[in-house]
């Protein structure tokens, strides 16, 4: 992709359908009102799990691009993405403690 114009309609149109994959469903289900109390337990706790595994993840690539490749490039951008991480969780949680 040496055109940038290529490459900014690609990853346009790629979030547009990661976007509508996790926003569309949603809608529809709240509007056939399918959410019950252990739907969203169920969904809540999935998401605390899954945010511990991708957390894991970061610190096994930071480990990695530290000790074994010794890649200060590598080790940036994964401290870019361990602070996109925490911040959206705090975004997340302040979220969730206004409305409780």
């Amino acid at each position: 992709m040496d055109n940038p114009w290529v490459s900014l309609i690609f990853w346009l149109f790629l979030a547009t359908i990661i976007v509508s994959a996790f926003y569309f469903p949603r809608r529809i289900m709240k509007k056939k009102k399918q959410y019950d109390e252990r739907f969203v337990y169920n969904d809540h706790l999935s998401r605390s799990y899954g945010w511990i595994g991708s957390l894991g993840v970061i610190f096994v690539a930071w480990f990695l691009s530290l000790v074994i490749f010794h890649s200060m490039i590598a080790f940036w951008l994964i401290s870019v993405i361990y602070v996109g991480h925490m911040v959206s969780y705090m975004i997340g949680s302040a979220i969730a403690n206004s409305r409780n």
